[in-house]
């Protein structure tokens, strides 16, 4: 077998609960949390993008944790944002209307950014709210 690469399977030891993926991405929201503290920059983690090992994804769930707010909204799917444990973090999960998961992040903010009204849709409801006023007159 010439040009066989040898390879050797590790498993993690006892008692390690966050394996080393798991931790890098726990260091990155760190660094986004600081960011968000110090200057108030807001970011993001795509969860789908990640190469992550199996059972990372689930220890990733149990490090972060559960906060207090769980919401689903409908946005042509079902959208679940939660909190995590660490306030600002949260975990966002959109699904199509076949319950299949179309983009999953983290996003480090003090709100996550589609829950707020955008200047357009702001612009939307002065015109909207005006011309039903001025015809109500």
């Amino acid at each position: 077998m010439s040009g066989a690469i040898p390879l050797k399977v590790k498993t993690a030891p006892k008692g390690v609960t966050i394996g080393g993926g798991v931790k890098a991405i726990g260091f990155e929201i760190l660094t986004h949390l600081e960011r968000l503290l110090s200057d108030g920059e807001s970011g993001a983690i795509d969860l789908r993008g990640l190469p992550m090992a199996p059972n990372e994804y689930e220890q990733l769930l149990a490090m972060l944790g559960t906060g207090e707010l769980d919401l689903e909204i409908d946005l042509n799917g079902p959208t679940r944002i939660r909190e995590t444990g660490y306030p600002g973090v949260w975990w966002i999960q959109h699904k199509d209307r076949e319950d299949r998961v179309l983009s999953e992040y983290l996003e480090i903010n003090r709100i996550p950014d589609f829950l707020c009204a955008q200047t357009d849709q702001i612009e939307d409801a002065v015109r909207e709210l005006s011309d039903r006023l001025k015809g109500a007159a």
